[in-house]
């Protein structure tokens, strides 16, 4: 006997985080962000200066949802992991907000948006 079962998209899902990314290079740079999971890829989006870019992540029920972005300024590809689940859960519980700048890119308190988390060096692409 053979048992089929249908798992439905989405049966999995642990919650959904707001995530928003502020570009605050100086300036007035322009900020080209593109976004993407192993599963889902938001494209590409511009960013002026001061602008903020706003997309969900839903959370896996194991705890491994990864996503990903290429931030392009200055002519070159910066790269983040914008949400590691292992990383991020008790930091982001429903909304995240990162600020971009040239040396890094900064985790900011969602309850007090002067309070800086955590920042992180860019990754880089040869």
């Amino acid at each position: 006997m053979t048992l089929l079962i249908n798992i439905s998209e989405g049966i999995f899902d642990y919650g959904i985080v707001r995530m928003s990314v502020n570009n605050t290079l100086s300036n007035g740079k322009k900020l080209v962000i593109h976004c993407k999971s192993k599963d889902r890829d938001l494209g590409r989006v511009e960013v002026k200066s001061c602008e903020v870019y706003d997309f969900e992540i839903t959370k896996s029920f194991w705890g491994r949802t990864l996503f990903f972005c290429g931030f392009t300024f200055d002519h070159k590809l910066h790269w983040f992991d914008i949400f590691d689940q292992s990383r991020d859960s008790t930091f982001c519980d429903g909304s995240c907000y990162y600020a971009v700048t040239e040396p890094r890119i900064c985790r900011y308190n969602i309850f007090d948006p002067a309070y800086v988390e955590d920042c992180f060096e860019w990754k880089m692409t040869n």
